[in-house]
This record gives structure tokens, C-alpha cells and sequence, in this order.
């Protein structure tokens, strides 16, 4: 997990430097911060933060904890469908019907939609569709294709405004308590940056909204800046002047 996390930042420092935030190249991994440039003069380190959408856009459950119980159900159901004996290769894409914080059992899920796609194999010519209410409880629809490939779930969902501000604010905080430690991890005088990002998923995407330059929040950090994955743009956030403002 820490090299996955490794990677997908240093991804996403590399993405934000081509959509045109400042940051230079030569950069070295580390931790606390976790990107230092020390040939620069003076020295630079950059923390990296995702911003998630919250629990509050989808019913109480983090969006991006349902995709992994989606994908989970995915894998579970793939696995099934080939243990059985001379199964036909094929490719079952489906997406789930919204619970609104209601549990769901995972074995249960899998197993229907296992049986399901047993069921309608042969109907594939080469594909088959079906809607609800044809689809077993908890699939709004599910897409079966005479094709070797990985089964897929897809995700919908949306946010609100009112979701955002707080998220910003609640990463700026979490990070802003170190800035002291890496302050103390860099060569005297050195800059410290924060580079928040969102990712390209529906569970993880948020797109940067109109009037985000007049938002303002306290932090220590000497910039902070917000990189949204998907259309590879950017914003820098404002510093409120008064301390101990969230937002103005």
C-alpha cells in the first residue's frame, strides 16, 4: 500500500506541474514532507492530500468506500462464475442499485449476480442487456458480453457545493498540524507547500467551482493548491488574514 501510494503521488505532483502549478522538477521522495527539492534555493518540500467526496454527498457512506464494496462484490462474482467447469468466457459489466446508507450483504450480492449471468450466458449474440426490474435485487442493470476480459461496476452519485468547502477545509487542518515537523525535516528556511488533489473516479472526483479564488482559510503552509485529476486543473487557495478562520 505505501508504494501504490508512492506512485499515485508522484503521479499527481507530475500531472499538477503539466497543468501549470509551479512545481519544479528534480524531486525526491520522502515522508513529512513527502516530496523535498533541495537543489532549489531555498529548499522546497510538498505534502500531498486527497480530497474525497464526502459521506454526506451518498447517505452517510463515503463514496469511495462503496466503489470498494462494488468491486469487491465484482471480484467475488468473477471468481464464482469460473470455478465452474468449462464456464464461457465473458465480460459482465453492472451497476448497483443506490442502498441510501442501507448495508447490503456481499456474498449475497455476489452470489445473485453470479447465478444471474449463469443463467442469461447464452442469450449473448454477443451481447445481452437487462434493466430493472429484470435484474436480481440490488443491479439496476447489468451487461453481459461473449468476451474474455475483467468484470466492471460502475458508480453514479453527485455532490453539492455545500460538500467541498468543508472538505478543503478539513485536509487543510489535518496537514496544517505538521507543519512545524516538516519545517523541522527541511534545511533551515525552506518553503513548505500543499498540494490537495482529487482524483479521476466518480467516488473521487470534484471539479474546482466557479468563485474558489474569494474562499479563504487559515493555514501555515507558505502555499496550498488544489488539482483536480480529471480536467487537469488547478486553483491556489487563499490564506485568510485573520487567524483561526476556516472560511470566509
Amino acid at each position: 500500500m505505501d508504494a501504490e501510494k508512492k506512485r499515485i503521488e508522484a503521479y499527481m505532483l507530475a500531472a499538477a506541474r503539466k497543468a501549470g502549478v509551479l512545481i519544479p522538477t528534480g524531486e525526491s521522495p520522502d515522508e513529512e514532507p513527502d516530496f523535498r527539492f533541495n537543489d532549489e534555493v531555498p529548499a522546497l518540500g510538498i505534502e500531498l492530500s486527497e480530497v474525497l467526496r464526502p459521506a454526506s454527498s451518498n447517505h452517510g457512506i463515503l463514496p469511495v468506500q462503496q466503489e470498494s464494496f462494488h468491486r469487491e462484490i465484482i471480484t467475488k462474482a468473477q471468481q464464482n462464475y469460473y470455478d465452474t467447469p468449462d464456464a464461457k468466457p465473458v465480460h459482465v459489466s453492472a451497476y448497483f442499485t443506490n442502498t441510501r446508507g442501507e448495508k447490503r450483504n456481499k456474498g449475497e450480492l455476489a452470489l445473485a449476480l453470479t447465478e444471474f449471468v449463469k443463467a442469461n450466458v447464452d442469450r449473448t449474440n454477443p451481447f445481452v442487456s437487462f434493466y430493472r426490474p429484470e435484474t436480481p435485487d440490488g443491479f439496476d442493470s447489468i451487461f453481459i458480453r461473449a468476451e474474455s476480459r475483467d468484470w466492471w461496476c460502475g458508480e453514479g452519485g453527485g455532490y453539492s457545493l455545500d460538500d467541498i468547502r468543508p472538505q478543503l477545509a478539513a485536509r487543510i487542518s489535518s496537514k496544517d498540524k505538521l507543519v512545524p515537523t516538516y519545517r523541522a525535516n527541511l534545511p533551515a528556511g525552506a518553503r513548505v507547500w500543499l498540494l490537495l488533489y482529487t482524483g479521476v473516479t466518480v467516488a473521487r472526483s470534484m471539479m474546482i467551482p466557479h468563485g474558489i479564488e474569494e474562499w479563504k482559510f487559515s493555514f501555515e503552509f507558505d502555499r496550498v493548491f488544489w488539482f483536480t485529476a480529471l480536467e487537469g486543473q488547478f486553483a491556489e487557495i487563499q490564506r485568510a488574514e485573520a487567524a483561526n478562520t476556516v472560511a470566509s
